[in-house]
């Protein structure tokens, strides 16, 4: 069976084909591909003493890699990896003339020896789209793996609590059970994870775990978290947010 997570090579396609650059910019026709408080975040965390001012970055579910070229204009080479090969193709596309590589894989079954170490991974909203608790115990290895001794790994998460009135609103026809975001559709069946509920299939597609649980996944991975910030859902927002500036341990 197909992880859930292997279904954005259908969004994506969905994406290129509207002519949408990004992911972001998808969801919403006013959202910029980097929203600010992604960036305010990403500024802060950067013109921090223990942040690296240059080296090798990579970025974990890269999508079209926005983000990775955000940061490589700051002086880094970079490397994105994702599960789709269109993401991955639209990264190229967007990046030419850019000291960035991109390579299509699933980063919770893969051989982070062959490709080096780095000074920054990034996960720019990946995290939340692992659902079962060993790709995401793989998810964060990988990441640890990758990085130089004392390397910096930024974490970008969806998390709980959640605001249900806002959640029935606009996530019309899903369901959140468990934590785990659950919408229909015909082939879920062939995902892992996928439920029938009164008689329909759903599939899989977020993991919404309490901010405070994130920092412990990503403790337990060998990180020590030097900052953090975690925003409640705000306005219409079903979700809350939490990002993280976690450095991998000597």
């Amino acid at each position: 069976m197909k992880k859930p997570y292997e279904g954005h090579e259908i969004a994506y396609q969905r994406i290129r084909k509207r002519g949408i650059r990004s992911w972001g910019e998808s969801m919403h026709v006013k959202q910029k591909a980097i929203d600010p408080d992604t960036k305010r975040f990403l500024i802060d965390v950067l013109s921090q003493p223990f942040a690296p001012r240059k080296g090798k970055a990579i970025e974990l579910g890269c999508g079209t890699a926005p983000l990775l070229r955000w940061i490589c204009k700051r002086g880094f080479t970079g490397l994105g990896i994702d599960i789709s090969k269109t993401a991955v193709a639209m990264a190229k596309e967007q990046s030419m003339g850019m000291n960035i590589r991109f390579k299509r894989a699933d980063i919770c079954n893969f051989d982070v020896k062959r490709i080096g170490k780095f000074d920054i991974a990034i996960d720019g909203h990946c995290l939340h789209c692992i659902i079962r608790p060993k790709d995401r115990k793989a998810f964060l290895r990988s990441a640890f793996n990758l990085l130089k001794k004392g390397g910096l790994f930024i974490v970008m998460c969806m998390c709980s609590p959640v605001n249900r009135k806002a959640f029935s609103q606009i996530c019309k026809g899903q369901r959140l059970i468990e934590h785990t975001i659950y919408v229909p559709y015909d082939r879920a069946s062939e995902y892992e994870g996928f439920r029938i509920i009164d008689g329909q299939d759903y599939m899989a597609t977020r993991k919404i775990l309490h901010w405070k649980s994130i920092l412990t996944e990503i403790r337990k991975a060998g990180f020590q978290t030097n900052l953090f910030r975690y925003n409640k859902p705000a306005g219409e927002a079903p979700f809350g947010d939490i990002s993280v500036a976690a450095l991998k341990s000597l």
